[in-house]
């Protein structure tokens, strides 16, 4: 089902598939915001949240939608087979409850939910997106002429770790509407709370984003993006500092690889508290002092 769905899926997504990481969404927008510190440029960055992501897909949408991406009726028939019947109860202090029927979420521990996930996603971002890119994006490169008009960009996926992109507020905004009420059609309703907002060059009077339902969205300086801030490198150079002390300390040698790998995940989201061109060569040179027992 991967190797047959996956060229279809939007360039955007980067989440569950071979060959790809959040080292390229980070850097990809790092690289626009110092565009637009570098160039005086306007922008919105819409970092979006949703309310229990896996837990809340459609199933009866999710099997329709995979039928339209073409999974063989064999594959689908076991899809459908797999999600059907399943129930569940609740377990509180006074007792269980009665059992009820679970009609939504991609099945948990299953290797294919996150991909089975991703492909629904792209069916409402597609929905959401496609067509209006020119007019809701960010302008990457503005337009030469018919032949070669502008490049804008929309959107950095990583499963369900979206930001939108766009040149101001009121691009912003439709783009946030559209994409909310077409991910609420497969199940996916954001969560406003946690959905945060950055704007670049914009007047401090703007007319702040805002849910389908009307509630405000928090705008802030700076947001943690896949594990890595977007907006500065100053907390990513309290983890290294913090490291550094461990490399230069009398610890066993498999003590600090141990420790090594185990915050680079922790830290990074595999890998991304390293998101900039210079900290990529950073582990590798401290593996190696580790390796040979010379200073990193």
């Amino acid at each position: 089902i991967r190797s047959a769905i996956d060229p279809h899926l939007r360039e955007s997504q980067n989440g569950f598939r071979e060959g790809r990481s959040t080292t390229a969404q980070i850097l990809a927008l790092r690289r626009m915001i110092e565009e637009v510190k570098k160039d005086n440029l306007t922008a919105v960055l819409c970092f979006i949240d949703f309310k229990k992501a896996f837990d809340s897909i459609h199933r009866g949408t999710m099997v329709k939608i995979l039928k339209a991406y073409g999974v063989p009726p064999n594959l689908l028939r076991a899809i459908e087979t797999m999600h059907a019947g399943t129930r569940s109860k609740v377990v509180t202090p006074d007792g269980n409850t009665e059992e009820f029927d679970i009609l939504a979420g991609v099945m948990q521990g299953d290797t294919l939910a996150p991909f089975l996930f991703i492909i629904v996603l792209d069916y409402a971002l597609r929905k959401a997106i496609s067509g209006r890119e020119q007019d809701l994006g960010f302008t990457l490169t503005p337009r030469r002429s018919k032949r070669h008009p502008a490049v804008v960009l929309t959107d950095l996926d990583y499963a369900d770790d979206i930001s939108l992109l766009s040149n101001n507020v009121e691009q912003a905004q439709e783009l946030l509407n559209r994409v909310g009420l077409e991910c609420a059609k497969v199940g996916l309703r954001l969560n406003a709370k946690k959905t945060e907002v950055i704007t670049y060059n914009i007047s401090p009077e703007h007319q702040p984003l805002t849910t389908t339902g009307g509630t405000v969205l928090k705008e802030v300086e700076d947001f943690k993006y896949l594990g890595s801030w977007v907006n500065s490198t100053e907390q990513d150079l309290k983890v290294r500092k913090a490291m550094t002390c461990v490399w230069n300390s009398n610890l066993p040698r498999q003590i600090k690889l141990s420790f090594f790998y185990t915050t680079k995940r922790s830290a990074a989201g595999s890998p991304a508290s390293l998101h900039n061109t210079q900290r990529l060569l950073l582990p590798v040179a401290m593996v190696k002092a580790l390796l040979t027992g010379s200073s990193p």
